[in-house]
């Protein structure tokens, strides 16, 4: 989907219908004031920093492509070796 810049006065006029746009198509909108752009309003991704991100919806994180389930198992095995080798590090700066 295309981003799409509108000013900041267009926006407001027709909020509700921009945020139909984002919300049922997947719209992404760039707010311009005078000649800058000052804002963009996207669809909320499904997970958030911090919280984690589940393995399974890992194709969607991808877009259209699709992970075969081999390649989402040896991704697994890649980060749960990474966490081991971060676990079991020594902080060289510690005391």
């Amino acid at each position: 989907m295309n981003t799409l810049t509108i000013n900041a006065s267009e926006f407001s006029r027709g909020l509700s219908e921009f945020l139909n746009q984002v919300q049922y198509t997947g719209q992404i909108f760039e707010i311009e004031r005078g000649k800058r752009v000052i804002a963009r309003v996207s669809p909320v991704r499904e997970f958030s920093v911090g919280e984690g991100f589940p393995i399974s919806k890992l194709s969607t994180l991808f877009g259209q492509g699709k992970l075969e389930p081999e390649d989402a198992d040896r991704m697994v095995n890649d980060i749960n070796a990474l966490r081991a080798s971060l676990a079991n590090r020594v902080d060289p700066w510690g005391s």
